[in-house]
């Protein structure tokens, strides 16, 4: 009979991000392994009586002598958090740039000249991501405000702590938000930071998303539908991400040698919601415009129903759809039901069938045309393309 393993885990609990990475680690262990997982505290990881009863662990590394009582150990770990860069620990975290560019992006695709990020200063994590999406907005042209008003010197344990119902820069929160110059696209560095953000708004009488527009990280269901409005956020996988590092460190026990110092993992893409249906325009009956289409691209709408339901002529309505996007109606319509396509191929398992009748084209056949007049290949090869597992990543 195999020996069981036993591996140590520990992991955030208090946040969608880390019960996501806990199912995926357990997804793997359960299919792959002879594991017996155990959660530890954080405290326990220096305790070096304490490590010698596991065969692994799983762990956020958070502090020096974290790592020195791991390392001293001689069992295999791999590091969640990321941020220590000690050299002599592999880990896995999240890729901090690309959840920044993805947020750029989705501002930048809804029209937005103004932008502002909204994270907790000091930070790692939240630096990280500020600087990046900073970088991103600056070199499409735009000016990126940035919050600074956190009282105190924050610790990396901060974020723990905050919670659903208190906020310990509620004031300074208001008067940022009172400053800002609208409308204006604010990123924030994760949903609880979005979930704050937004109820200052409320709280200073600034119309989300109307004159701001929120958009957040880690597609937390709770604080994203809690949210007044819904916040739409960035969907991080943290599921996969719980899985690679059960298999790097399955990899590590099987004898067939350390990873890479450093894996970044990537996120998803963001998941709208009404904190972001917004698109700063000339013409105000514009933004109305792309949000229904957006709203209704499943019913497979075409020009006559948008221009139906603003009520203007045909020629109106066409004239300024030039001028502003450059496009046509039905060709926007016909790019946000790609857009919407390419979203589920890449993030969901739904068949090209499914995908077809979900984003309002009249057949499966049809969208497969449509598909590979633009792409040039067939929905199922795109998907393979762009859904490949995601390769280890050097910093």
């Amino acid at each position: 009979m195999k020996k069981e393993l036993l591996i140590a885990v520990q992991v955030e609990t208090n946040r969608a991000h880390g019960r996501s990475m806990l199912e995926g680690i357990a997804d793997y262990a359960l299919a792959h392994t002879d594991w017996r997982l155990e959660s530890v505290e954080p405290k326990s990881l220096t305790d070096s009586a304490n490590l010698k009863r596991f065969d692994g662990f799983i762990v956020r590394v958070m502090d020096n002598a974290t790592a020195k009582a791991l390392m001293k150990s001689g069992k295999p770990v791999i590091d969640t958090y990321g941020r220590m860069d000690s050299g002599s620990i592999p880990f896995i975290r999240l890729d901090d740039k690309a959840i920044a560019e993805i947020a750029a992006e989705c501002f930048l695709e809804h029209n937005f000249k103004r932008f502002a990020f909204c994270g907790f200063p000091g930070l790692r994590f939240s630096e990280a991501r500020g600087a990046a999406f900073r970088e991103v907005v600056e070199r499409s042209g735009g000016v990126c405000e940035v919050y600074d008003g956190h009282p105190g010197k924050l610790k990396e344990t901060f974020v723990r702590n905050e919670r659903m119902d208190s906020c310990s820069d509620v004031a300074a929160l208001r008067k940022w938000a009172k400053s800002l110059p609208r409308p204006i696209a604010v990123f924030c560095c994760n949903d609880m930071r979005a979930f704050h953000f937004l109820k200052a708004c409320a709280d200073v009488g600034i119309d989300v998303p109307k004159e701001v527009a929120v958009l957040g990280v880690d597609n937390d269901k709770v604080l994203c539908t809690f949210s007044n409005p819904p916040l739409s956020s960035i969907d991080t996988d943290s599921f996969s991400l719980g899985k690679t590092a059960a298999r790097l460190l399955d990899g590590m026990l099987r004898g067939r040698g350390t990873p890479p110092a450093s894996t970044l993992h990537k996120p998803r893409s963001v998941t709208e919601r009404t904190s972001t249906e917004s698109y700063p325009t000339e013409t105000p009956w514009m933004s109305d415009a792309l949000v229904y289409i957006r709203r209704h691209i499943s019913e497979g709408i075409s020009a006559n129903d948008v221009i139906a339901h603003l009520g203007y002529s045909h020629t109106t309505v066409g004239k300024v759809f030039r001028k502003e996007l450059g496009t046509s109606v039905q060709q926007e319509i016909i790019r946000c039901r790609r857009e919407s396509a390419c979203r589920l191929l890449k993030d969901t398992n739904m068949t090209a069938a499914q995908i077809a009748d979900e984003c309002g084209y009249p057949s499966p056949q049809y969208f497969a045309h449509m598909f590979a007049e633009h792409f040039g290949t067939t929905p199922e090869k795109w998907r393979r393309l762009n859904t490949m597992p995601q390769k280890e990543r050097k910093l």
